[in-house]
């Protein structure tokens, strides 16, 4: 199964780490958090942990991990606003946002880092999810390795 938390605050950026350790403390049980090292693309892992992933996004004040025993995860999230015409082109704000999100969650599981989305990136993986209505006003894209229950948290008071 896959997990997906989030919280609100201030500035997501400094609440992905601590909302990670909230989770993993949530879901697996652990006291503290493992210590973490990147792939030569920039992935995060748990260098120890066979069958442990994770994926991290944030957006404004929203954070939000993404933890998975069935294989790699990518999670993203913005903020729904007017898109950019440049990069929309006739796509509605809300499909924009949809598209770029499931682009990166894919990005993230693959590994390829967000470089790779330079020039439209790939099409979204069929197995990614938009998690509507579990941040208002968000657009969360979830992108599994395979097809599976996916259950949020929020996690607003940490």
């Amino acid at each position: 199964m896959t997990a997906v938390y989030g919280t609100r605050g201030e500035d997501g950026r400094t609440l992905a780490w601590p909302l990670l350790a909230w989770a993993v403390r949530d879901r697996w049980g652990w006291r503290t958090l493992p210590p973490v090292e990147r792939s030569p693309r920039g992935k995060p892992f748990f260098p120890g942990e066979a069958g442990r992933w994770f994926s991290l996004s944030h957006s404004g004040g929203i954070a939000l991990c993404a933890l998975s025993e069935d294989g790699p995860v990518g999670v993203d999230v913005e903020l729904l606003r007017r898109a950019p015409r440049r990069l929309a082109g006739d796509l509605e704000d809300e499909a924009f946002f949809w598209l770029w999100t499931a682009r990166e969650a894919t990005v993230k599981r693959q590994g390829l880092g967000i470089g790779s989305l330079v020039g439209g990136g790939p099409d979204p993986d069929p197995l990614c999810r938009r998690l509507e209505g579990f941040l208002p006003g968000y657009v969360v894209t979830v992108c599994p390795s395979r097809e599976a229950r996916i259950r949020t948290v929020r996690a607003d008071e940490l």
